[in-house]
């Protein structure tokens, strides 16, 4: 019997899986210049959904209040700019190699998690079954016991959630290229600006929900975690 494993995912849009693939076929014919142009479109495609997903869905999913909905979407905004300002000095400098090495990195995070005509394919993300039982635990505990008793722990949780995103969807595939001192450097502190943006939206916006607003968000957090055997 095979193990299950828990992922951190949402479904592909058509746009970004097209681009994916059409990315991947530029490497056998393309210049390198269009090589990086389509590639850079994939990586701010990427970037976009990913924060859509995670962020700007459930806030209108769950009707999230006005003071809420504005951090939200300041934050949002801030860490798309830096993602995006980033990525296009990156790119600029990745050789053949990282371009081919960054094609199969994140063709590797594109999964089938299940069957769907809708979303075949998921952006994916593998989660320690530790992370999955505390997010689990707050989520059962918030739904028992109120909103107000689990907020600290949802939102360290959340935060140690996007500490995985991050990692696997940022920080390991640029630290497989070879940038240089100066451009690693950029990386990291746009890295660093981004986690931080992002735990301090999650950290603002989970304490101020009520009650309804934190179990229409207990059930999107639960909805963007799929089992999935190993």
């Amino acid at each position: 019997m095979s193990e299950t494993s828990w992922y951190l995912g949402f479904g592909a849009s058509e746009t970004l899986y097209s681009m994916n693939q059409d990315y991947r076929d530029s490497l056998q014919e393309d210049s390198d210049k269009e090589q990086s142009e389509k590639l850079l479109a994939l990586l701010n495609q990427f970037a976009d959904e990913c924060l859509d997903q995670y962020f700007i869905s459930p806030i209108e999913r769950v009707k999230l209040n006005n003071m809420g909905q504005k951090i939200v979407s300041g934050g949002v905004g801030a860490m798309k700019k830096t993602i995006h300002l980033t990525l296009k000095q990156v790119v600029k400098k990745m050789s053949k190699a990282d371009r081919e090495h960054m094609a199969n990195y994140i063709n590797g995070l594109l999964k089938p998690l299940r069957d769907s005509s809708r979303y075949p394919t998921y952006v994916a993300v593998e989660i320690s079954p530790q992370l999955r039982s505390r997010l689990n635990q707050a989520v059962v505990q918030g739904k028992e016991q109120g909103a107000d008793v689990v907020a600290k722990d949802y939102s360290d949780a959340l935060c140690e959630l996007v500490e995985v995103a991050l990692h696997t969807y940022m920080d390991k595939p640029l630290g497989m290229m070879k940038l240089g001192m100066v451009m690693s450097k950029i990386t990291s502190v746009a890295s660093d600006a981004i986690r931080s943006a992002a735990q301090t939206v999650i950290r603002k916006v989970i304490p101020s929900m009520s009650d309804k607003e934190m179990e229409g968000f207990f059930e999107f957090s639960e909805s963007i975690l799929y089992p999935h055997p190993a």
